[in-house]
């Protein structure tokens, strides 16, 4: 079992970088608890997605990417291989967005630098994390989990001083959805899109790949079972970070003047009962930011390859993608640094609409006996496909 604890670390932190931070913020911040259950039923039918990314990889020995590339050239058909590919792409720079404004808050809130500053010093941060992968993908991963634990301990110990309100936690976490207007679309598009990232259905498709095993039935169905539910516990873990930022934002920043403002820029604010809140508030930052820098990374280059068949060395990878999304980070910061957090909102609703373009086509593989021969799904795992798109696509309308 242990042998296949990883990758399902590296997906999880897609649910709790800078931008679920900004979505959490505005959940609480604008109402309270009730869309806590936005973020739990996200986080629970993105298990089941992850079981998907898993089939996909074991079964068919191919990544999302790759799977999308050569149906589109049997039918012969360029441009939807490259239109897919810039779509596949363009979520991953959007993704990016967030995190290097993340690493900028939190240079900010140690060092006292613009946040431009800090947005370019992200380039440098992800090359040094980045060399470590010339040592291997268990010394990545046990990167990512030092990351997780340091975000879930400093944002967990101001949670312990804010005393939440269990009775309506729990009623937000349950049924919260009787109190949802019309005025909470945008909020929960967000959610949804920070939560349930398109890039990490291309990610974790790649990386189960790294578990190799004997390409035997019964020995690849015990692979694919253990790999899916090794994910379980960082997405649970990743959850209850998320519902702890809400509960966070619910108690000190609702009801207050700026509540419909504020965001990473400004959170920390309201740790008064904490000293050096900032502090604690821009490690969990750069902690959540700087992960997520190198995993978005580690995408892209999936995505290059399994549909231009186009492998760039890592690190110059890095500085593309980087580059692309510093650039209007730098400007934005530059000048208008009070809308850096309208922008990751912005970031999150997008990445909620761009989604039905990585799980719809990772669902119909699922279901397709070409692709996936004997394993594919069939019964009650074609509805549990159906009911995933119905929910994800109900919420994103």
């Amino acid at each position: 079992m242990l042998y296949f604890v990883g990758p399902g670390w590296l997906v999880s932190i897609a649910y709790i970088d800078p931008g679920n931070y900004q979505a959490d913020i505005q959940a609480g911040a604008t109402t309270q608890y009730y869309l806590l259950f936005t973020i739990w039923w996200s986080s629970v039918l993105s298990i089941y997605v992850q079981v998907l990314c898993v089939r996909l990889g074991y079964y068919a020995q191919q990544t999302l990417a790759e799977v999308q590339a050569h149906e589109f050239q049997q039918q012969q058909s360029t441009w939807r291989r490259y239109f897919a590919w810039f779509l596949a792409e363009f979520s991953v720079i959007l993704t990016d967005l967030p995190e290097v404004i993340g690493i900028g808050i939190a240079c900010n809130l140690f060092f006292g630098w613009p946040y431009w500053i800090g947005v370019l010093m992200s380039l440098v941060t992800t090359m040094l994390f980045l060399g470590t992968m010339q040592y291997g993908m268990h010394i990545l991963e046990y990167i990512i989990v030092f990351f997780v634990g340091i975000m879930s301990i400093a944002i967990f110990v101001e949670m312990s001083f804010v005393q939440p309100d269990t009775s309506e936690l729990m009623k937000g976490w349950i049924y919260g959805f009787v109190d949802v207007t019309t005025d909470d679309l945008f909020t929960i598009a967000g959610i949804l899109g920070a939560v349930v990232m398109p890039h990490n259905l291309y990610l974790h498709t790649a990386t189960v790949q790294s578990r190799k095993v004997v390409r035997r039935d019964d020995i690849v169905k015990k692979a694919v079972w253990y790999c899916s539910i090794e994910p379980i516990l960082p997405i649970l873990i990743s959850f209850f970070v998320n519902l702890a930022v809400v509960a966070i934002a619910a108690e000190r920043v609702y009801g207050t003047p700026s509540a419909a403002t504020v965001g990473l820029t400004d959170f920390c604010n309201y740790f008064f009962s904490l000293k050096g809140g900032c502090l604690m508030w821009g490690i969990a930052l750069l902690a959540a930011g700087q992960s997520s820098a190198i995993t978005t990374t580690y995408t892209g280059q999936f995505i290059m390859d399994g549909f231009l068949k186009v492998r760039l060395p890592v690190k110059v990878r890095a500085i593309v993608t980087r580059l692309v999304a510093i650039t209007p980070c730098v400007i934005v910061s530059i000048f208008f640094p009070s809308h850096l957090n309208q922008m990751v909102n912005i970031v999150n609703a997008a990445l909620g609409f761009l989604l039905p373009f990585a799980l719809l086509p990772l669902i119909k593989y699922n279901c397709s006996p070409l692709i996936m021969g004997g394993f594919a799904s069939r019964g009650l795992k074609n509805l549990f496909c159906m009911v995933s798109v119905s929910s994800f696509g109900l919420s994103t309308l």
